[in-house]
C-alpha cells in the first residue's frame, strides 16, 4: 500500500505538466479529424460523380454501390479498434489507420487508368477500414484528454471539426470538378432519348451531362486530381501522427476516496502481493485491490447489443442515425443531380449545409447532454430528422405537384433547391444533435471504465452498419421512386426516435457501481491523469474503505 501510495504522489506532482500536452494532444487530434473528413469528402463526392459520368453506371444503386465495402469495413473496424485501442494504446491504432488510409486514394487512381468502378468499389473497403480505425480512436483519444464529466463534450467537438471539414471539402471538391474534369462526346450522333435530354447538344463540362447521355457524353479527371489531394492528405496524417501525435490512454484507476489519488501502473511483484487481500492504508482504512474482469469481443456484443437494454436501444439509434446518412450521401445526391437536374455547384451546396450543421451543431449537443441528458437529444434528432426527410420529400419530389401554382421548369428547379436546402439544414442540425450523444450514452452505460472502448466500439459498429442501407434503399429508388425511398427511411427514423423515448434511461458519468457483482469506483474529472507513453497500461482497479 506504501508502494502504491508514493506512485500517487508522484503522479499528483506530474499533474500539471499533464494539463498542458493534454491541450497540446487535443489539437493535434482535431488537426488529424480534420483531414480525416476532408478525405472523406473527397473520395465520397468523386466516386459518386464518377460513377455515371467517367464509368457509364445507370442506376442508383450501383452509383452508391461503394458504401456496401465501405460500411462492412467501418463497422468491422469499430467493433475491434476498443479493445485493440485499450491494449496497444491509441496512437498505435490512429498510425495503422492512416497506414490504410493510403491505399484508398491508390486504387482511385488506378480506377481512373483502367476505367473500372469496381476498383474504385474495392477503395471504399480501404476508405471504411481507415475511417473506423482513425476517427473511433481520435474519439476515444478525445474522451481520455477531456476526462469522464465532459464526455458529451469530447465526443462533440471531434465530430465538429470532423463533420466541419466535410462541409468545407464540398467546396474544395466543387472547384477541383469545375477546374480538372473535362467531358466529350463518344459517339458521332447522340441517341435521340440523349439529344432529347440535352437539347444544347453540349458535352465538355460535368454540369453538360445528363442521365440519358450516360455512355455517350463521358467525363475524365474524377479520379486524378481529388484522388491525387486525398492522398497527399492521407500522407500529411500519416507523418502527423507518428512524429507529433502521443498517447492519450488515460489512467484507468479506478477512483480517488479520502482525497487519495491511486495510479494505474502497479508493479506486477506488488500486483501478486496485494491482489486478493485487504491491506491497511496510510489513513486508517483499507486497501482492495480487485481484479478488473477481462471480456471477449462476443462477449461485449452481446451485452451491449442485446443483454443491457439502453444500449440496444443506443445501437438502434446509432443504426438508423447513419441509414439517414447514407441517405443523405447518398441517394439525395444522386437524385439531385441527375435525375431533378441541379448542377453541380446547388448540389455541393446543399450537401455542404447538411455536414456544417451536423458538425456545428454536435458541440453544443454534447456540452447539453452532459446536462440535460441523452435521451432528449437522441429521440428529438431522429423524429426531427424524420420530418426534414419529408420535407424534402413533398417539397422537391413529385415533380411539383404538392406545390402552390404552376411553376414552370427554371422556378421549378428553384423551388426544389430551396427546398432540399432547408431539408438538409434541418436534417443536418437534428442528426448533429444526436451524433455526439450516441457515443457518450453508450459509455454512461458501460460496466465500467475497462470496457468504454468495448461499448463504444459495439455501438459506432452498429452506426456505421447503417451505412450499408444506403444501397437497398437506392434500389427501392430505382423500381419505385425516390420519394418512396425518403418515406420509408423516414418512418424508419420516427419508429427509433420513439423507442429511445420509451425504452432508455439516464445514466450520466457512468455505470452503477455494483451493476456487475464487482467493485466500481467513479473516477472525479479533476484528478484523472494522462499517460503519453507508447507503451500499453496495465490497470488494476483499486478501492478504499473506511476501518470499521
Amino acid at each position: 500500500a506504501r508502494r502504491v501510495m508514493r506512485l500517487a504522489d508522484a503522479s499528483r506532482a506530474l499533474a500539471p505538466r499533464w494539463t498542458r500536452r493534454a491541450d497540446v494532444q487535443l489539437v493535434v487530434a482535431c488537426a488529424l479529424t480534420t483531414l480525416l473528413g476532408g478525405a472523406l469528402q473527397l473520395h465520397k463526392l468523386a466516386s459518386l460523380d464518377a460513377a455515371g459520368r467517367e464509368f457509364a453506371e445507370t442506376s442508383t444503386a450501383a452509383k452508391v454501390s461503394f458504401l456496401l465495402p465501405f460500411a462492412l469495413a467501418k463497422s468491422c473496424a469499430n467493433l475491434v479498434v476498443g479493445a485493440v485501442a485499450d491494449a496497444r494504446g491509441r496512437r498505435r491504432v490512429v498510425v495503422a489507420g492512416w497506414s490504410v488510409a493510403i491505399a484508398a486514394p491508390a486504387l482511385g487512381m488506378i480506377a481512373g487508368a483502367r476505367k473500372s468502378f469496381g476498383v474504385v468499389t474495392m477503395s471504399a473497403f480501404f476508405l471504411g477500414s481507415a475511417q473506423g480505425l482513425t476517427w473511433t480512436a481520435l474519439v476515444l483519444a478525445s474522451v481520455d484528454l477531456c476526462g469522464k464529466a465532459r464526455r458529451g463534450f469530447a465526443s462533440g467537438l471531434n465530430e465538429t471539426i470532423g463533420y466541419t471539414a466535410i462541409a468545407i471539402f464540398a467546396e474544395f471538391y466543387g472547384s477541383m470538378e469545375r477546374s480538372g474534369v473535362r467531358c466529350a462526346w463518344t459517339t458521332q450522333t447522340p441517341s435521340a432519348a440523349c439529344s432529347a435530354a440535352n437539347a444544347a447538344q453540349t458535352c465538355a463540362v460535368a454540369d453538360d451531362w445528363v442521365k440519358a447521355c450516360v455512355g455517350e457524353c463521358a467525363c475524365d479527371g474524377y479520379m486524378r486530381v481529388p484522388m491525387g489531394i486525398e492522398l497527399m492528405m492521407c500522407l500529411i496524417g500519416l507523418l502527423v501522427s507518428i512524429f507529433v501525435f502521443k498517447e492519450t490512454l488515460a489512467t484507468l484507476a479506478a477512483g480517488r476516496r479520502f482525497d487519495v489519488a491511486w495510479a494505474s501502473e502497479i508493479p506486477e511483484e506488488d500486483d501478486k502481493e496485494l491482489r486478493g487481500r485487504d491491506c491497511e492504508s496510510s489513513d486508517g482504512g483499507s486497501l482492495q485491490v480487485i481484479p478488473a474482469p477481462n471480456e471477449s469481443l462476443k462477449e461485449a456484443m452481446i451485452r451491449t447489443t442485446w443483454r443491457n437494454k439502453n444500449t440496444a436501444v443506443v445501437c438502434y439509434a446509432a443504426f438508423c442515425a447513419n441509414f439517414e446518412t447514407a441517405v443523405a450521401w447518398g441517394l439525395m445526391s444522386v437524385w439531385a443531380r441527375d435525375q431533378l437536374g441541379l448542377t453541380g455547384r446547388e448540389r455541393d451546396f446543399f450537401t455542404g449545409c447538411y455536414s456544417f450543421m451536423k458538425g456545428f451543431t454536435q458541440i453544443a449537443s454534447g456540452l447539453m447532454s452532459d446536462k440535460i441528458g441523452r435521451k432528449l437529444p437522441m429521440s428529438f434528432g431522429l423524429i426531427g430528422g424524420a420530418v426534414a426527410l419529408l420535407v424534402a420529400t413533398f417539397g422537391a419530389g413529385f415533380h411539383g405537384k404538392f406545390m402552390s401554382g404552376s411553376p414552370d421548369a427554371t422556378e421549378l428547379r428553384a423551388m426544389q433547391l430551396a427546398y432540399l436546402t432547408l431539408s438538409s439544414v434541418a436534417l443536418g442540425f437534428c442528426t448533429g444533435v444526436t451524433y455526439p450523444v450516441l457515443a457518450a450514452a453508450a459509455v454512461d452505460h458501460a460496466p465500467d471504465e475497462r470496457h468504454y472502448a468495448s461499448t463504444l466500439g459495439v455501438v459506432r459498429f452498429w452506426r456505421d452498419l447503417g451505412y450499408v442501407m444506403g444501397v437497398p434503399i437506392a434500389a427501392i429508388a430505382d423500381s419505385a421512386s425516390a420519394e418512396l425511398a425518403l418515406i420509408l427511411v423516414s418512418i424508419v427514423m420516427a419508429t427509433a426516435g420513439y423507442g429511445v423515448h420509451k425504452t432508455y434511461e439516464e445514466r450520466l458519468g457512468g455505470a452503477d457501481p455494483h451493476a456487475d457483482g464487482y467493485a466500481h469506483t467513479p473516477v472525479a474529472d479533476a484528478d484523472r491523469e494522462d499517460d503519453f507513453n507508447d507503451e500499453p497500461i496495465t490497470t488494476t482497479a483499486i478501492e478504499m474503505s473506511p476501518r470499521a
